[in-house]
């Protein structure tokens, strides 16, 4: 009989054994599932599953992995369309760890700062040297003013301009842990700052401009009014003649900056038709000759292959004017000018050439010659009576046209401008043609 109740008892144990160890098993299935986030699915019949009291527990955790996958596939979804928004926008956007590690950089971040290729865990001061952008993100973590600033950055030797703001980023780092980042945004201010330069520059250079016979003419008339009873007939038609010739620059001056003011606010006014350009050069030619000497002479060359096609008459002639009066103002000593027309090798554009041979500009003016109110020599520029603006004026008349324009030049041997302008043989709202 003991060994009946034994026997007994070593079969109940290893009942229980089995069935704790079925049970361990599941639990160990239904841990490794929820640590995978997958749905718990067991060989185990659902009767043994039942007997053991697992099914309640197994419906809740396949519930809450169900949740879980679901959480996770909406908040992919939506950081998929965060990032695909970031790389859309222009400005360059920043998620910095710490240690100023970079854990996030945006598509326009890549192109500004890395031609393209990925930033990330690179630290910000490898990619981007300012100590202004370094001071502003010092500020930020100590929780100074660090609202948005204007930060210059070089890069590859040319400086660029950013509105730069900071922002804190609380993100969880554990189950009751949270870590901070720093999202950093620059948005490129570079073109308005340039913008800005031009215009402080130009108000500077026109109120130069204007006060010189603004001055003039204020003293010569003062002189004339309060010493009128002394002054002789002789001196006072003098003085009557300065003052018109620096009305008439006030005038020329104020023409240029007005015709440089459509171009730049108007720039689709364009009166586009089909012209002979030609019979326009033949025409310019006839208007100067008689300003030659005996010795000077105008010979234009001109391509055969070109026929009437699209451009602004008015503007092509006011071209053509500038360069012809920048020759009789400054070439001092020329003896021929040359006309050459011809088309580009590919036909698509129509090249023209207008040389001298007079003194010749030095070769570090050339870089600099269609700028506004720039001169080679300022004070023989101001006797001649020139603005300073006429080929500048060119430049923005041939760039609407969609061409080009170059100078060259050598000292002692003259100087050539060259202009293109796109061969468009389909403008038919005007004729000018033979």
């Amino acid at each position: 009989m003991n060994l009946t109740l034994v026997f007994l008892l070593l079969a109940v144990t290893a009942w229980i054994y089995l069935r704790a160890k079925r049970s361990e098993k599941i639990i160990d299935e239904l841990h490794s599932a929820l640590k995978g986030r997958k749905r718990l699915l067991l060989e185990e019949s659902s009767s043994n599953i039942a007997y053991r009291g697992l099914v309640e527990l197994i419906k809740d955790a396949n519930a809450l992995i169900d949740d879980i996958s679901v959480t996770d596939s909406q908040s992919s979804g939506l950081s998929k369309q965060v990032e695909v928004t970031l790389n859309a926008i222009q400005e360059a956007v920043f998620i910095l760890n710490e240690q100023h590690e970079i854990e996030y950089s945006n598509g326009s971040a890549e192109q500004i700062f890395n031609l393209g290729d990925s930033m990330k865990t690179l630290r910000l001061e490898a990619i981007i040297r300012s100590p202004n952008l370094l001071g502003l993100l010092a500020d930020h973590e100590r929780n100074k003013n660090s609202n948005m600033k204007q930060i210059s950055i070089e890069l590859g030797g040319e400086i660029l301009w950013f509105e730069a703001s900071c922002s804190k980023i609380s993100r969880a780092k554990g189950a009751q842990q949270t870590e901070n980042a720093t999202l950093l945004v620059l948005h490129d201010i570079t073109r308005l700052k340039q913008l800005e330069m031009i215009r402080t520059d130009f108000v500077a250079n026109v109120s130069h401009e204007l006060r010189t016979p603004l001055t003039i003419i204020k003293g010569f008339s003062e002189t004339l009014v309060d010493d009128h009873e002394t002054l002789s007939d002789e001196v006072k038609y003098r003085f009557l003649g300065k003052i018109r010739n620096n009305t008439e620059r006030l005038h020329l001056l104020v023409e240029d900056l007005l015709t440089l003011s459509r171009l730049e606010s108007q720039p689709d006014q364009l009166e586009m038709a089909t012209h002979s350009l030609e019979k326009l050069l033949m025409e310019v030619q006839e208007s100067y000759n008689p300003r030659l000497s005996n010795e000077q002479t105008i010979e234009i060359i001109y391509d055969a292959k070109i026929e009437p096609f699209g451009f602004d008459m008015h503007r092509i002639n006011q071209v053509l004017d500038n360069i012809f009066e920048n020759v009789f103002r400054y070439a001092t000593g020329f003896t021929k000018i040359l006309i050459d027309a011809r088309l580009t090798e590919a036909g698509d554009y129509v090249e023209c050439k207008v040389s001298d041979n007079g003194l010749g500009i030095p070769e570090k003016s050339l870089p600099h010659l269609f700028e506004r109110f720039y001169r080679v020599d300022k004070g023989r520029s101001q006797e001649k009576g020139g603005t300073g603006l006429g080929l500048s004026i060119l430049k923005h008349i041939i760039l609407l046209h969609g061409g080009t324009v170059r100078a060259e030049s050598r000292l002692g041997e003259g100087t050539s401008i060259f202009f293109t302008i796109p061969y468009q043989k389909t403008v038919v709202e005007e004729s000018y043609v033979d």
